[in-house]
């Protein structure tokens, strides 16, 4: 089922690309430590402090790990496709 195959390669790909954007993200993070440590500070801003607080929270790598994606099939909609079109699936490029 090449249908399967290349649902199983996209999900990996999404896998993978999240795992490299939670890379960036970490990166940015120490960036941003290090910069945020390594300057003296300056007059307190409650504005400046409330829009340090929300990008401290967007670049913040996430700890926890959610449970796995779990997809549900449509078996008896793969098997009434594939009856419809004598035993295989097409890709809409058959004539």
């Amino acid at each position: 089922m090449p249908a399967v195959e290349l649902l199983k390669f996209m999900d990996m790909k999404l896998e993978e690309d999240e795992r490299e954007a939670e890379k960036e993200k970490a990166r940015v993070w120490l960036d941003f430590l290090v910069a945020t440590f390594t300057q003296p500070s300056f007059e307190k801003d409650h504005k400046f402090e409330q829009a340090k607080r929300e990008f401290i929270q967007a670049i913040q790598p996430k700890d926890n790990k959610g449970p796995a994606k779990v997809y549900d099939w449509d078996f008896e909609l793969m098997k009434r496709l594939q009856n419809q079109s004598g035993g295989r699936l097409s890709n809409g490029n058959d004539p």
